[in-house]
């Protein structure tokens, strides 16, 4: 959905073509290997999911209404990388099976914060006599706080990935032995 398709330029060879199908781009062999390794591996049946990846460009991570669009539009998972490796494997002739590591969350609020809102609430009473803005900061006797602000940092990403690396090197150890 973003960046550069690696495939743009002159074909670097005459028996590539022009404009790959990605329908079939990843290997069922393959897949199955991957699950079957999963399987022996004894991993608890939520910790792996069959899902769509979309790639966006980075070096940034989602806004709220990037991931709201994303997830309506299909999208398990989102991610910088992937999808260019993807394509030019399968355009090289290779069975590709893909294996992400979750490490974060795209940060969705359950509901827009509106500053709007919150400033037509406090400047909504007005004195009569003097007409200055009373600022109230409570509407129907309930105080206005914003919602906690959730932001993912690339530290919390990296560590998440540091605290899963040895389940998935033992994953992709047991797929690469069934290639074998």
């Amino acid at each position: 959905m973003a960046g550069t398709n690696p495939l743009l330029g002159p074909l670097t060879s005459p028996n590539h073509q022009r404009f790959l199908p990605l329908s079939d781009a990843y290997s069922p062999k393959l897949r199955r290997f991957a699950f079957q390794a999963f399987f022996e591996l004894s991993f608890e049946s939520s910790a792996v999911q069959e899902g769509t990846y979309a790639w966006v460009g980075g070096p940034t991570y989602e806004t709220p209404a990037e991931g709201r669009f994303l997830r309506d539009a299909g999208a398990d998972v989102v991610g910088m990388s992937t999808v260019p490796e993807v394509v030019v494997a399968k355009d090289e002739g290779m069975e590709v099976l893909v294996l992400t590591l979750v490490t974060n969350l795209v940060v969705i609020p359950p509901s827009y914060w509106s500053i709007k809102e919150e400033v037509q609430a406090e400047v909504r009473f007005l004195s009569p006599c003097s007409k200055l803005i009373i600022k109230i900061k409570q509407l129907a006797g309930k105080p206005i706080a914003p919602p906690p602000s959730q932001v993912v940092t690339h530290a919390e990403v990296l560590a998440v990935g540091q605290q899963r690396a040895q389940a998935m090197m033992k994953l992709v150890e047991r797929v690469v032995e069934r290639l074998y």
